[in-house]
C-alpha cells in the first residue's frame, strides 16, 4: 500500500507457525521485519523443545505478537489461532524454516493491491528465479496432489501445496480451518474455491531444505493431503441433512456419544456392509430377538423379517431415535436398558450385540447375564473390533475399552457358559484400512467419503472372497455362541 507521496505503508499481517526452528527462526524473523510491507508478525510457537522459545522471548519489536502453545498441535492449528489475531488488510502465511523469501511479498501483494484478486498463491513452479534442486518424488507428489485438487475444485493452480498464500482479511474470516496439521493446504484451497473468491498465482523463489536440515513433511502428510482434497472438495463435502424425524429435539450428549452418533449415521448409509454382516448371522436369529445397543436401528430394520425384536440401548438419544423410527412397527419394542446392570425383558431365541461389548467394563459379567435371558439352544451373536494393535485415538474417542483376538473372545464366551459355534475374523481389507487411516494418519475412519468408497467399491467383492475363505485377520471379529440345550 502506498501513500500519496509514494512511500510504502505497512499493510500485511504475517502469520508464522513454528516448531523447533532454532537454526532458522532468528534469520526469518529478521527478514520479515525488514520488509516495509510487514506491519504485524504473529508467531505461534507450537511447543518447541529446542531454543526457539528462548529466542522468541527476546523479541521486543511492537509489531511482533508471540503465542506459545502448551502442547504440539500442528501447523493447521497454529495458523487457525494466528488468523484470529491479525489486524491488517492483507494476510500471508510464512513458514519459519527459511524456505520462502519475504522479499517476495511485493509479488504476492500486487494483485491484491490492484484490486484484481482476493487470494494470491505463490507458486514454486511458475518462477524463473533461483530454486534449490532437491527431491524429484516430492515434486511429482506435489503435482499429483495439485492436479487432483484442480479436478475437484475446477481451478488451474500449479502449486496447491505452497506455503505462500496471501489473502484479503475478509477471505480468512469467511471460513474456519478444521485441519490441525499439514492438511490445511488442500482444505484452504477447497474452501476458497467454494467461496468463489478471485485467485491469482505469482512465481516465487524457493530455497527448500533437506530432511537432515529439518524438513518435517513426509509420506503420511501426502496421504493426509489426498484425504483432505476429497473431504473438503465441493463434490464430497456435502453432508446429508439430518433426518428431521430422527435428530430433532434429541437430548444433549457428550463428545464420545457425538462421535458414536456420527459413526452410526455412516453405518446407516453403508447398506452393503450392513447386508454382509446380516447375511452371516441371519440363520441363528430365531423368532424372538434381543438387540443390545441397537443404536439408530440399522440392524433392527434388517432383522425384522417375520421376527419380534426388542431393541435396547442405554443412550436416551438413541432410544428417542429408535422410538421415532419404529413407532408404527408392532414387531419392534424399544427399551432404555443397561445390560451392565440387572435387567428383566423375558426370554429370547437370540441376542445380538453389534460393536457393543468393547464399550463395557465387565464383559464377562455381561455375557453371563445375557446367557441367562436366552432359551436353551438360543444363540448369542457378537461383533467386536479386532486386534489391540489397531487400537487408535478414534477407538478412545468413541469409548472402546479394548479390542479382541479370537482366542480371548472364545475363552470369554466359554467362561460365560456358552458353546462356541462360529468364531472368525471378518473384513480383512478393513484391517489395513484401519491401520493406515486411524492408526497411522489419525483420521476418523467412519468419515462419510471413506465409508461410501469402502461400501460401494470394496465390500461387494470382499464379501464374495470371504464367503469362501476365512482370513487369519480382520478389522472385526464375529462370535456366534450357543446356550447348551
Amino acid at each position: 500500500m502506498f501513500s500519496a507521496m509514494g512511500s510504502i505503508q505497512p499493510c500485511l499481517s504475517v502469520v508464522m507457525p513454528c516448531f523447533n526452528e532454532e537454526a532458522t527462526i532468528k534469520s526469518i524473523v529478521s527478514r520479515v521485519l525488514a520488509s516495509p510491507h510487514a506491519g504485524q508478525l504473529v508467531i505461534i510457537d507450537d511447543a518447541s523443545t529446542d531454543g526457539t522459545a528462548h529466542f522468541l522471548k527476546t523479541l521486543t519489536d511492537p509489531r511482533v505478537l508471540v503465542i506459545t502453545q502448551a502442547e504440539n498441535r500442528g501447523k493447521g492449528a497454529a495458523v487457525r489461532i494466528g488468523f484470529t489475531k491479525v489486524s491488517l488488510p492483507y494476510v500471508v502465511i510464512q513458514d519459519a524454516d527459511g524456505e520462502y523469501d519475504p522479499n517476495d511479498y511485493p509479488l504476492l501483494l500486487a494483485p491484491l493491491l490492484e484490486g484484481k484478486a482476493d487470494v494470491v498463491y505463490g507458486s514454486r513452479f511458475l518462477s524463473s528465479g533461483a530454486h534449490r534442486v532437491l527431491y524429484f518424488w516430492h515434486s511429482v507428489g506435489n503435482r499429483i496432489l495439485t492436479t487432483i485438487s484442480n479436478i475437484l475444485t475446477n481451478l488451474n493452480l500449479t502449486d496447491m501445496e505452497t506455503c505462500y498464500k496471501a489473502f484479503r482479511r475478509e477471505v480468512i474470516s469467511s471460513f474456519e480451518i478444521e485441519e490441525s496439521r499439514f492438511g490445511l493446504e488442500p482444505e484452504i484451497t477447497a474452501k476458497v474455491a467454494r467461496g468463489g473468491w478471485r485467485i491469482y498465482e505469482v512465481g516465487i523463489s524457493y530455497a527448500g531444505r533437506t530432511y537432515a536440515e529439518g524438513k518435517k513433511i513426509g509420506w503420511k502428510d501426502g496421504l493426509r493431503a489426498l484425504y483432505c482434497i476429497l473431504k473438503y472438495s465441493p463434490i464430497f463435502s456435502r453432508r446429508p441433512k439430518p433426518n428431521s424425524d430422527r435428530r430433532e429435539l434429541l437430548p444433549e450428549f457428550n463428545s464420545a456419544d457425538e462421535e458414536l452418533a456420527a459413526s452410526l449415521e455412516s453405518l446407516d448409509r453403508a447398506k452393503n456392509y450392513a447386508g454382509w454382516m446380516y447375511s452371516m448371522i441371519e440363520a441363528f436369529l430365531g423368532k424372538e430377538v434381543l438387540e443390545i445397543g441397537a443404536g439408530h436401528g440399522t440392524f433392527t430394520d434388517l432383522m425384522l423379517d417375520g421376527r419380534s425384536i426388542t431393541a435396547t440401548d442405554l443412550s436416551p438419544r438413541c432410544v428417542d431415535i429408535l422410538e421415532k423410527r419404529f413407532h408404527d412397527t408392532l414387531q419392534v419394542q424399544v427399551e432404555l436398558c443397561d445390560v451392565s446392570t440387572d435387567f428383566d425383558l423375558g426370554l429370547f431365541d437370540s441376542a445380538v450385540m453389534i460393536n457393543v461389548l468393547e464399550h463395557l467394563d465387565e464383559d464377562l459379567e455381561v455375557l453371563t447375564r445375557i446367557r441367562d435371558v436366552l432359551r436353551p439352544g438360543g444363540h448369542l451373536i457378537v461383533l467386536v473390533p479386532a486386534f489391540e494393535s489397531l487400537y487408535s485415538e478414534f477407538d478412545r474417542k468413541v469409548g472402546h475399552r479394548r479390542r479382541y483376538r479370537r482366542a480371548t473372545l472364545g475363552a470369554l464366551s466359554e467362561r460365560a457358559g456358552l458353546l462356541n459355534v462360529k468364531l472368525k475374523y471378518v473384513n480383512s481389507i478393513g484391517f489395513f484400512a484401519w491401520w493406515i487411516l486411524a492408526k497411522q494418519l489419525r483420521l476418523t475412519p467412519t468419515q462419510g467419503i471413506v465409508v461410501k468408497i469402502f461400501d460401494m467399491a470394496i465390500v461387494p467383492p470382499l464379501r464374495g472372497i470371504e464367503s469362501r475363505w476365512s482370513p487369519p485377520f480382520g478389522q472385526s471379529l464375529l462370535l456366534i455362541a450357543k446356550v447348551p440345550e
